[in-house]
């Protein structure tokens, strides 16, 4: 499997999101995906590779948000 790495900077955090610098390439990424501790003006190791695709649950997913539904027509 492939992997890719890059250092990027951590340009700002706002909010959920935050600001990289990748040589002058500025992106958004989720702060979730960030390590607890990372702050800005500290640098990152990014690692990037191909996955497979998660198992289809559409069936359970479907199931589990119906459970509440009454059926019929929807009265406003």
């Amino acid at each position: 499997m492939t992997t890719t790495e890059a250092i990027v900077f951590i340009d700002e955090v706002e909010d959920l999101v935050a600001r990289l610098v990748l040589n002058e390439q500025v992106f958004h990424l989720p702060r979730a995906l960030l390590p607890a501790d990372a702050r800005e003006g500290q640098w990152l190791r990014i690692s990037v590779a191909l996955a497979p695709a998660p198992p289809d649950d559409g069936a359970a997913l479907r199931k589990r948000l119906g459970e509440g539904d009454p059926g019929g027509d929807i009265k406003l």
